[in-house]
């Protein structure tokens, strides 16, 4: 199976289940939110944050060495998977501990440590499922992962349904997690026992250091992506008093801006493995995959900031009602670090390609520091909307901050980039002015009608040009071919 044929299933597998999973993870934010409101809402949603912010050290980059590593050998693969399984049982202890002593010297309520502990165990799980599914991805097998993917949003969505209809409170709500982490740990255990060698469970202190060593980078920015992402959330909690509703207003929108995040974890995810063999084989390649997928991406971003912009009450008032109406400043607001984060992802899976991780955790360890700052000041005067701005503003310090390292290390952006950019514009403006002047319709209808319009003069353009064309035969070429449609 050549290049382009494994891209195209990888992408295949990946997209649809992702787009599945999207839906699933759609409906279950749109139940949650409903039903717990504002305020239950708003500590579920701290107590994610909180949770997310602790696992860094259960989850600290392990399962990043292991695809890398095992994408170039896999002879490696029972003791990399035996090994890292030990390494996280001794972390997840750690972080346990950690955790509950953090909490209890912020001062936090036991009843709100207690839905903590519970979402904090369920990402443990989950980090565990985390290394089944990076030997996965090593072995180019996305259906997997994909089918793992529609498993546990599915079972998510299933178990919310229940709670809802047994009525539980926010406490029992924080199960749904749990009992949909071990669901998907059963099934990852699964597809290992078929596909994978059994793990060895010699104890190899040289790789355990190994492992470490080379996870430190893509832990620290694990880290300081997690502090970004949530602490917002948990500094909402502490400078602003009576803060549940306040921080559900602004996690109603940052989850549906998040919640977006897919689309560039499942096109860069597929090429991630690859990238890293091209590093080693053809640099030019290599570079050529990086410019095109930061050009793809940024034809999908740009037209989601500019369409959730203009529709943003309208988005909010279908998906949560009236409670939330407050909640769609901060989306339109919000929808710009996605727009960034689009983009930025380009560079992160590049440096990790080419083992450069330690820029990227430079940059996300200069993002949590600067979000914190302008949370610190901004958060007080402004509340949620200020914890908005904060986020942009550093997903645009970001840009800047990779694009230099980028350039530096020889895979600067084409100057036609620019003149994409443009265009792109242009588009996104027309667009603009039809979803105006046919504002009478459904918002469902108006979404469809724009993004067509948006999309054919995309073409009319010639953003997309007679290279992307090329490449886009191929990959359907590949999802027809024999070998489009198996294989390791």
């Amino acid at each position: 199976m050549n290049t382009i044929q494994r891209i195209a299933k990888n992408t295949i597998f990946l997209a649809s289940s992702n787009i599945i999973g999207f839906i699933f993870s759609f409906f279950f934010l749109v139940y949650t939110t409903r039903y717990l409101g504002s305020e239950g809402y708003g500590l579920l949603s701290f107590a994610i944050a909180f949770a997310s912010i602790s696992i860094f050290l259960a989850d600290m980059g392990i399962t990043s060495v292991i695809v890398r590593d095992v994408a170039r050998d896999r002879s490696k693969t029972a003791t990399y998977i035996g090994n890292s399984i030990l390494i996280k049982l001794v972390l997840a202890a750690t972080t346990i501990l950690a955790t509950a002593a953090i909490g209890f010297i912020l001062g936090y309520p036991f009843s709100t440590m207690k839905i903590v502990m519970v979402i904090l165990l369920s990402l443990i799980v989950v980090s565990f499922s985390g290394i089944i599914s990076s030997v996965i991805s090593a072995y180019e097998i996305m259906e997997y992962i994909s089918i793992g993917t529609v498993i546990y949003n599915s079972i998510m969505l299933t178990f919310a349904l229940l709670a809802i209809g047994l009525e539980v409170d926010v406490y029992g709500f924080a199960y749904v997690y749990l009992l949909s982490s071990f669901f998907s740990l059963g099934y990852y255990a699964l597809v290992a026992l078929r596909r994978f060698p059994r793990p060895r469970w010699d104890i190899d202190l040289d790789l355990w250091k190994y492992i470490i060593r080379e996870a430190i980078p893509f832990g620290l920015s694990s880290v300081f992506v997690r502090v970004y992402y949530y602490v917002d959330t948990v500094m909402i909690s502490l400078l602003i008093l009576n803060p549940n509703e306040v921080m559900g207003w602004y996690n109603a929108a940052y989850r549906m801006v998040i919640i977006l995040s897919f689309i560039p974890v499942t096109f860069l995810g597929s090429l991630y493995p690859i990238m890293s063999k091209l590093y080693a084989s053809s640099d030019k390649y290599l570079g050529f995959m990086y410019e095109r997928s930061f050009k793809y991406l940024m034809i999908l971003a740009i037209p989601i900031g500019v369409g959730t912009t203009v529709l943003g009450e309208d988005l909010i008032s279908i998906v949560y009602g009236p409670d939330f109406a407050p909640s769609a400043i901060a989306l339109r607001i919000l929808i710009w670090s996605e727009v960034l984060i689009f983009i930025n992802s380009s560079f992160g899976y590049l440096f990790n390609s080419i083992n450069r991780q330690m820029i990227v955790a430079k940059q996300t360890m200069l993002a949590a520091g600067f979000n914190i700052l302008l949370n610190l000041f901004l958060i007080p005067q402004y509340s949620y909307i200020g914890a908005s701005s904060a986020t942009v503003a550093t997903q645009l310090l970001s840009f800047f901050f990779l694009l230099h390292f980028a350039s530096k290390e020889g895979y600067g952006l084409p100057k036609d980039m620019a003149f994409s950019f443009i265009k792109i514009s242009i588009a996104c403006l027309i667009m603009t002015h039809f979803i105006e002047v046919l504002d009478g319709l459904s918002i469902p209808l108006l979404i469809s009608i724009s993004a067509a319009i948006y999309f054919i003069l995309i073409f009319l353009f010639r953003v997309i040009d007679d290279v992307d064309i090329q490449m886009a035969k191929q990959l359907i070429g590949g999802l027809k071919s024999p070998g489009g449609k198996g294989g390791n």
